[in-house]
């Protein structure tokens, strides 16, 4: 299994909880479908995604007028139960950060814990926390829409 770089990681980190009116195998695919990662969190940016473990991927999301590069690595794919990642972007102050996805069905629903740890300061966790929250929601219409 890919391991996580402690030394580089800050110490504060952000928790988000979501349910979601789909399978977990459906939710899942939507943070390793290349097409649907660049649709719902790449915002239509340029997006590549490899999810599998020491898999790379780049995200390069739109905001206002310029491109904010997030970028990592792969360190669990455990479909449809786990996905693990590195994340780093200039939010992150340039150091690796690590975002676990955990993916539970509930009766019909699937509910979704994503855990972001080692961030350098808590301004960032609570900016991050803010940006999970919005992406997080903005994944459920298009779930939605697949699952009709």
């Amino acid at each position: 299994m890919a391991k996580r770089n402690e030394k580089s990681m800050g110490k504060f980190s952000t928790v988000v909880s979501r349910s979601y009116d789909a399978a977990p195998e459906q939710v899942f695919s939507a943070w390793t479908d290349p097409a649907s990662v660049r649709a719902w969190l790449g915002m239509g940016g340029l997006t590549v995604v490899d999810p599998r473990e020491d898999g790379l991927f780049y995200i390069g999301m739109p905001v206002n007028d310029k491109v904010v590069p997030h970028y990592g690595r792969y360190l669990r794919v455990e479909s449809p139960r786990v996905l693990e990642f590195t994340w780093v972007s200039e939010h992150t102050g340039g150091l690796e950060s690590v975002v676990l996805l955990e993916f539970m069905r509930n009766g019909k629903q699937t509910d979704l814990k994503l855990t972001h740890d080692g961030l350098p300061n808590e301004d960032k966790a609570n900016a991050h926390r803010g940006g999970w929250t919005k992406f997080l929601e903005d994944l459920a219409p298009r779930l939605a829409k697949h699952a009709a």
